[in-house]
């Protein structure tokens, strides 16, 4: 079992290029938070399971779907599994504390 206290200021490390994040990984669920760089961008990607999270600093425009929107801190997402979803960040960077199914 593990807490997280302050989360936007645990020490995060290099995950992808642009991308440094911290994860906690159960038998069937990872929690991960994530900063992404400026200016990145995932243009869409999919998978069988489903996956939320919300945004805990910067601002983040997130499409799930047909729906496109801009998240700010304490704004929230809910990804269905199988549905096209992506990001693209500003200027700044964002962090967004993330929760999905752990892949078998």
């Amino acid at each position: 079992m593990s807490f997280w206290s302050k989360v936007n200021g645990l020490g995060l490390q290099d995950f992808r290029p642009g991308i440094k994040s911290k994860a906690e990984m159960g038998d069937r669920l990872i929690m991960a938070l994530m900063e992404i760089g400026p200016g990145k961008e995932d243009s869409g990607h999919q998978h069988p399971f489903e996956q939320c999270g919300i945004v805990t600093e910067g601002e983040i425009e997130m499409f799930i779907g047909d729906e496109h929107r801009i998240l700010k801190p304490m704004d929230a997402y809910f990804i269905p599994s199988g549905v096209l979803h992506g990001w693209k960040t500003f200027g700044e960077s964002v962090k967004i504390l993330d929760v999905s199914v752990k892949q078998a």
